[in-house]
């Protein structure tokens, strides 16, 4: 068996000098263990302390983008800012529902185009009528009711009683307002008619008449007209006057035989039978059949007819 010799202690001590120097200026090192060697010697192995860290790595390669994250709350609301400056005057706005009962006070509260307005009849009802903010000749003022047009033939007027009683055609081209509205109209106050004729010259011709007025159905919306005022075409209509209105078939006329209606092929206040029909036939100027056109007698005969008729109301003053 080997023995621990004084030369080993002597190593032995030196090193423990040294480890307990360098343990009293670093407490965490170095370690010394002591390990077994070829039996009872020992050999002495000291681990230093670990070394400087490494320069740092290049950085490494972006990973991809996170989900959205949840929406926050809304912030606190921010002060108001200042007044802005004041604006102009808008235009003048229409009446209000269930106030404007023609086109007249349509007018007196701005409105000024030419055009479909709502109007509100005697019960209180709303209808759609055709104002004329335009026309100003024979002294009319610009605030007509147009009931009646016929401009190019593209809508039938040989109709029947309840065609004529609720109206009948197309905003844009032809139609007839309807007897009941030309009723309820007419019965709360006073109107005066204009009848304007254009022929296919585009030579424009007018009539003008007081106290216009239609009775209801029960009276067989009976025409009332007063005095012929002026006009450029002559008066075709008052021989009309208190005539009952007629259709194909409804017949009411004064006419002893037949059926002016049928005849004429319109919806008018035939008597026996007429002076004008201007809801006949289409016919486009001259005409060879009698009297079954858009006819004023006292305009250009009954083998006439005219390419645009409007028949328009306002209240009289």
């Amino acid at each position: 068996m080997h023995r621990f010799t004084m030369r080993h202690c002597a190593s032995l001590s030196v090193l423990l000098s040294l480890t307990a120097m360098m343990c009293r200026a670093d407490d965490t090192c170095p370690d010394v263990k002591l390990v077994g060697v070829g039996g009872s010697e020992k050999l002495a192995i000291l681990r230093g302390c670990p070394g400087l860290p490494g320069v740092a790595g290049i950085q490494g390669i972006k990973g991809p983008d996170g989900p959205e994250g949840v929406k926050g709350s809304p912030g606190i609301p921010g002060k108001m800012g200042p007044a802005g400056i004041k604006g102009d005057n808008g235009v003048p706005g229409v009446p209000a529902a269930g106030t404007a009962q023609n086109c007249k006070e349509l007018m007196d509260y701005g409105a000024s185009v030419s055009g479909w307005y709502t109007v509100y009849i005697s019960n209180g009802m709303p209808i759609t009528v055709l104002c004329d903010m335009d026309t100003d000749g024979g002294g009319w003022l610009e605030k007509l009711m147009v009931f009646q047009r016929r401009s190019d033939g593209s809508v039938d007027f040989f109709r029947d009683w309840n065609s004529y009683k609720r109206g009948f055609g197309h905003q844009s081209s032809e139609f007839w307002l309807g007897n009941d509205h030309i009723h309820q109209l007419t019965s709360s106050g006073k109107y005066n008619l204009r009848v304007d004729l254009t022929d296919f010259n585009d030579v424009l011709t007018h009539a003008t008449y007081s106290d216009f007025r239609i009775l209801s159905e029960s009276d067989k919306y009976n025409l009332t007209l007063g005095s012929f005022l002026s006009g450029t075409m002559g008066d075709s209509l008052s021989g009309h006057k208190n005539a009952p209105f007629s259709t194909k078939d409804r017949d009411n006329d004064s006419h002893a035989t037949g059926s002016c209606a049928n005849a004429y092929k319109g919806g008018w206040w035939y008597t026996a039978c007429h002076g004008s029909n201007l809801n006949g036939l289409y016919l486009r100027g001259n005409h060879s059949s009698y009297a079954d056109g858009v006819n004023w007698y006292s305009g250009k005969g009954h083998n006439y007819s005219y390419k645009i008729s409007e028949m328009k109301m306002r209240p009289q003053t």
